[in-house]
């Protein structure tokens, strides 16, 4: 059942003890199933309320909040805003009401104003990945082993090549990536699982609030900077990820950044899959627009590395006595 802005403002204030609502402000979520709202009391406070609209993402909330609620000892407190009540919904289930995340939500074009949200972004990505695994654990996330995972993309992959939807240099590129067994040998670590615009806010030069902690899981710590590489220019990724390991406590797997260009890559894959199976002619040309960029990048390459190849042979037969 989807309610409407006033309707969650009714709930908020059942929630919360002495909230009036005076106004509302939407707020955009990743789930088409699930309503929230922002919500501004008359005495200035801010929350958010959530509800479910189906039986599925009351789930997922319950699963969110249960990671909300793990993540508030460690160091992640401060961008986790805290739960401030409940209250039972008529047809089965609960709204829940939190602090409104600080600031607004994070666009991508703002990470290439400068370098301190980006830098701040990976101190919070950091602080995600090294969340102890009692922790999560004990909020109930699935863990995953890397020989799963790397099974996973493997079985994915396999399936895209076989329909004969991959280019012959990305096919062999994806193959090459698969089998390189020391790329995949990780130890996996706490994740975000689904980061996106939707899930981060910023606040001046700042990542101020992280919501939407229903996908994670103990896994690949690459999963998380997949997106990110796959979208900013290398200068403010590269920023992004030194201060990601700078604050590490330990250092980051050494090929850490390859597994996640890898995972971007493979994300395409992924989506060309969803297309194919859901008979999505949109989503499918997508995929392939984005799977012929990568074809032509590789094309690319080979052109200058064979450039090279030749001017580094001219070179030595110009040197060599007469």
């Amino acid at each position: 059942m989807h309610r409407n802005s006033y309707s969650l403002a009714a709930l908020a204030a059942a929630a919360v003890p002495g909230l009036v609502p005076v106004r509302t402000t939407p707020i955009a979520t990743p789930a088409e199933d699930l309503d929230v709202a922002g919500i501004v009391g008359e005495d200035g406070r801010r929350v958010m309320v959530l509800s479910p609209g189906s039986t599925a993402s009351g789930v997922r909330l319950e699963r969110d909040l249960r990671v909300a609620d793990a993540l508030t000892g460690t160091p992640l407190s401060g961008v986790v805003p805290p739960v401030l009540g409940f209250v039972k919904l008529s047809e089965g289930g609960r709204c829940v009401v939190t602090e409104a995340p600080v600031g607004r939500p994070l666009m991508l074009d703002d990470l290439s104003s400068g370098a301190e949200l980006a830098q701040s972004l990976g101190t919070v990505l950091a602080r995600i990945h090294t969340v102890p695994r009692y922790a999560a654990e004990a909020a109930g996330v699935e863990s995953f082993t890397p020989e799963v995972l790397h099974a996973q993309h493997r079985a994915r992959i396999a399936e895209i090549t076989a329909g004969g939807h991959l280019p012959a240099a990305v096919a062999q590129r994806w193959q090459a990536l698969l089998e390189d067994e020391e790329l995949w040998d990780f130890t996996p670590q706490f994740v975000h699982g689904d980061l996106s615009e939707e899930s981060l806010f910023l606040s001046g030069h700042r990542i101020s609030a992280v919501r939407d902690w229903s996908s994670s899981k103990v896994a690949d710590a690459a999963s998380d900077l997949a997106w990110l590489i796959s979208s900013l220019d290398p200068e403010r990724f590269d920023q992004l990820y030194a201060a990601y390991r700078e604050e590490l406590p330990t250092s980051a797997h050494p090929r850490l950044m390859e597994r996640a260009q890898a995972l971007g890559e493979f994300a395409v894959a992924e989506w060309l899959a969803h297309g194919l199976a859901t008979d999505d002619a949109e989503i499918i040309a997508d995929a392939r627009g984005m799977i012929g960029d990568l074809d032509a990048d590789l094309a690319q390459i080979a052109r200058e590395e064979a450039e090279r190849t030749f001017d580094a042979m001219s070179s030595h037969e110009d040197d060599e006595p007469r």
